[in-house]
């Protein structure tokens, strides 16, 4: 498209003033004094009109119907007939001013791009009005091109109610670069003077036009408008095709609006600094970046690994030990700075120690419900939560434990999804891929900030020479839900193509690869060659499951039958030991408000191990013995999972006899066992704890080697394992527990399931079995989560040992795992309620 010729326009704009007398000011000669008569309304307004007629190809009668309503006589100014949106942070001496809105019909933008209008400073408040000051650049000789201008001013009124509330606004990506293939976003967001939680709303878009319907987007308290881009450079010190104008809507009454220049609003906020203008340079050095990223159930680690070779490229986004704040991908163009994070106008995102929630932060349950239609721009109305804090009752709707349908069910905002989206699975893989979008735009916009570098004796920017990413995703060797239809490994493969698209934005290639948590726990843990521990046990304890894998090394001439090694998991992750503990301490601290009692102390529990602390007073003085309990289980079922998995790789231990043990600790659920110590020394004290129950009940007879791996390692790990690598037989899954149904015994407790084998659906643990009968206590099932308030009102569920609820077993899958991923949440609740108060009767 050829670029915009501003003369036809203008002589169109010249022809309604021919009859004016008085000759107008040359460009170059625009000062206060040449606009002490400015043109009268009506001229102006007829000038007006000319110029879109010839700028859109009007007829004289669609100009008077779409656009002559805009504009109104005031005598002294051209009315804009619109209300005005005046924030209520523009008021006053300390407000920001810069957010005082054009006083003209938003319509008038494009004679603004056209050259016809040129703005003479900045919008001031003048009693109840705005007014704004320009000039009319016209033609008026049909064979010259000669410019005059004339002076013109706008004015526009705002009620009090357009200036009841706060607005915030923030860019993405925070700088200025033409090299940017993103999205580029511009985010407004409104709250109520008197804090109330009516939400407000909006609409956020371009200019109006005569061509159609502006583009633009419709939101609830906060709205993120995808602009789109143009083809040429606009404004001067902007970047080309970015667009130059917004306009934003309260859709209350008479619904105010404000149409504000994107550069006017830039320089406001960022000033003479260096980084305010265009990087015009790119740096000559390549820069490629390899990351690895382990999304957790509660908290997700990015180790960055680049070739510091293109100046920002170095800067991490999450640096280990570092206490600069992480980027939140935004730059804030206007709004308070402590509660711009209630609306995604932040500019830093929460990340304690390091490490990010595994959430997603949206303002309104509509957003939400957009977001899993599939709605093509609802990825953008979500944000990854914001600095401060989780604890802001006034922020925005907190969305987490999605990682999996199974941990959704723990999740406060799901009562909040309509019954359209009972699907489980699909609500926890948008999520997920959602949430790794963000990611990959947060880290390309963190990774291509533009590097100020002295040039010539003055500041130049010079942004990075992104060639190359690489994302390496860990994942978890087991199915994605109870179901067993999908593993893992295919549902974060779609995740890593969806972090790949956010790093897309400033790297010319993005690729990915998965590899499998033991492997990346493999790489991780330290070389030491010690050949009294062959086998490898690997437990990684997350916020959903508990998955145990153990590894057995290769010896020729072993008899048959032979395993490489086993792997189960089980729903009895973090999060859900949280929950029993919380449920087990409710019933004993206010059995009157079990419920309450227990959302209350689930709420604490999770805050903190999501932004640290430890428990105090009376609650840390008994969490030992809870940490006791919860270590107890796990422990039995890691040694349980050891002596199978050896009695079915060599039934006679001859080639393993005296074997030491490898053990790595996953995970961040282990920090559960010692929520009583600060959260600087929970790990070491963890670890202490751990020691002493495996000195008092050692997992077998021989050597242990205790190495604990935290995310940050298992991703540096992960960064390690080449392409290819793995262990090349899979890991099989272990019955735990001896089988019987009415026609007798069917299978031993370490026997291999067979996903395979035919349906056998009346199969229950045997209760001769030793090992079950001490584990369970000698109970066929438990209550589910959801049972737990089924219920008497006013009695307690621990009066009946949690004992009743329903259960159906299969045959073909591992009778120990389906129990513990109905019943192991009763189970530990019922531990920890018997070591809090020791008469109890309980497993």
């Amino acid at each position: 498209m050829a670029p915009l010729d501003p003369i036809p326009i203008q002589r169109a704009a010249g022809s309604a003033l021919r009859s004016l007398r008085i000759k107008g000011a040359p460009p170059h000669r625009l000062t206060a004094a040449a606009r002490n008569e400015p043109l009268k309304p009506s001229l102006a307004m007829g000038a007006l009109l000319a110029a879109m007629r010839a700028r859109f190809g009007l007829a004289e009668s669609a100009a008077n119907e779409l656009l002559r309503p805009a504009l109104a006589d005031w005598r002294d100014a051209v009315g804009c007939a619109d209300p005005l949106l005046l924030p209520a942070n523009a008021l006053g001496s300390a407000g920001e001013k810069h957010l005082i809105p054009i006083p003209m019909p938003s319509w008038c933008a494009s004679l603004v791009d056209a050259c016809v209008l040129r703005l003479d400073g900045p919008p001031a408040l003048d009693g109840p009005r705005v007014v704004q000051h320009a000039w009319l650049a016209v033609v008026r000789e049909a064979e010259l091109s000669a410019l005059e201008c004339f002076p013109v001013v706008f004015a526009g009124r705002y009620g009090s109610g357009a200036a009841a509330l706060r607005i915030h606004l923030a860019i993405s990506p925070p700088f200025l670069s033409p090299g940017w293939q993103g999205s580029l976003c511009l985010r407004a967001g409104a709250q109520r003077l008197d804090n109330s939680r009516v939400p407000v709303r909006l609409w956020l878009g371009a200019p109006a036009s005569p061509e159609g319907t502006p583009p633009g987007m419709s939101g609830e308290t906060a709205v993120t408008w995808a602009m789109p881009r143009g083809l040429e450079a606009l404004a001067p010190a902007w970047p080309s095709g970015w667009p130059r104008w917004a306009v934003l809507r309260v859709r209350e009454g008479r619904e105010p609006q404000a149409l504000w220049e994107l550069p006017a609003l830039w320089r406001a906020c960022i000033g003479p600094a260096p980084e305010a203008e265009v990087a015009s340079s790119v740096s000559p050095s390549p820069g490629t970046l390899r990351l690895a990223v382990d999304v957790g159930s509660t908290s997700t680690v990015v180790v960055e690994e680049d070739s510091a070779a293109a100046g920002s490229v170095g800067a991490k986004l999450l640096a280990h030990g570092s206490l600069r704040p992480t980027p939140s991908g935004f730059r804030r163009l206007a709004g308070d700075a402590a509660t711009a994070h209630r609306v995604g106008c932040a500019e830093h995102v929460l990340a304690p120690g390091g490490q990010l929630p595994t959430a997603l932060a949206t303002p309104t349950a509509s957003a939400l419900t957009e977001l899993l239609r599939g709605s093509p721009d609802a990825a953008d109305q979500v944000w990854l939560p914001q600095a401060p804090g989780l604890e802001d009752d006034s922020g925005p709707l907190f969305i987490d434990r999605f990682k999996s349908p199974e941990l959704l069910l723990l999740s406060d905002w799901l009562a909040q999804v309509p019954a359209a989206f009972a699907d489980r699975a699909e609500v926890s893989r948008r999520l997920l891929y959602t949430f790794a979008y963000q990611i990959g735009r947060t880290l390309a916009a963190a990774h291509a900030t533009p590097l100020v570098a002295p040039e010539g004796g003055r500041w130049t920017l010079r942004r990075p020479r992104l060639t190359s990413a690489e994302a390496i995703l860990t994942f978890p060797e087991c199915a994605f839900d109870t179901s067993a239809a999908q593993p893992f490994s295919a549902v974060f493969e779609q995740a890593g193509v969806q972090l790949c698209r956010g790093l897309a934005a400033a790297w010319e290639q993005a690729s990915h690869r998965l590899v499998a948590d033991p492997a990346a726990a493999r790489a991780a843990r330290a070389h030491t060659r010690d050949e009294r521990h062959p086998i490898d046990a690997y437990v990684d304890f997350g916020g959903l499951t508990l998955q145990i894998t153990v590894r057995v090394p290769h010896a020729p001439g072993r008899p048959a039958p032979f395993i490489r090694g086993s792997s189960t998991s089980y729903l009895l992750g973090g999060e859900r030991l949280i929950d029993a503990a919380a449920f087990a301490a409710a019933d004993r601290d206010a059995p009157s408000a079990l419920r309450e009692a227990y959302r209350t102390t689930a709420r604490r529990w999770r805050a903190l191990i999501a932004s640290g602390g430890a428990l105090r007073d009376a609650e840390a003085a008994r969490h030992p013995p809870v940490g006791e309990a919860l270590l107890q289980i796990v422990l039995e079922l890691l040694r349980r999972q050891l002596e199978g998995t050896l009695r079915r790789a060599a039934p006679d231990l001859t080639a393993l006899r005296g074997a030491g043990v490898r053990l790595h600790l996953l995970g961040e659920g282990w920090k559960l066992i010692a929520l009583d110590v600060p959260d600087e020394l929970r790990e070491a004290q963890t670890l202490r704890r751990i020691d002493r129950r495996l000195e008092q009940a050692p997992l077998l007879q021989g050597p242990l080697q205790l190495q604990r791996l935290t995310k940050r390692r298992v991703c540096e790990g992960a960064l390690r394992v080449r392409a290819g690598d793995g262990p090349p037989d899979p890991a099989l899954e272990l019955q735990g527990v001896d089988v019987g149904s009415a026609h007798g015994l069917r299978q031993r407790w370490f026997g291999v399931a067979d996903p395979g084998a035919a349906p056998d659906p009346d199969v229950l643990p045997r209760r001769e079995d030793p090992w079950w009968r001490d584990f369970a206590g000698g109970s066929d099932s438990l209550l589910r989560v959801e049972q737990w308030f089924s219920g008497p009102k006013d009695a307690s569920p621990f009066r009946t040992l949690l004992a009743g609820g329903n259960l159906a077993l299969d045959g073909r899958r591992s009778v120990l795992k389906q129990w513990l991923d109905v019943s192991g949440p009763s189970l530990v609740a019922l531990r920890i309620r018997a070591a809090l108060e020791p008469d109890a009767t309980a497993p």
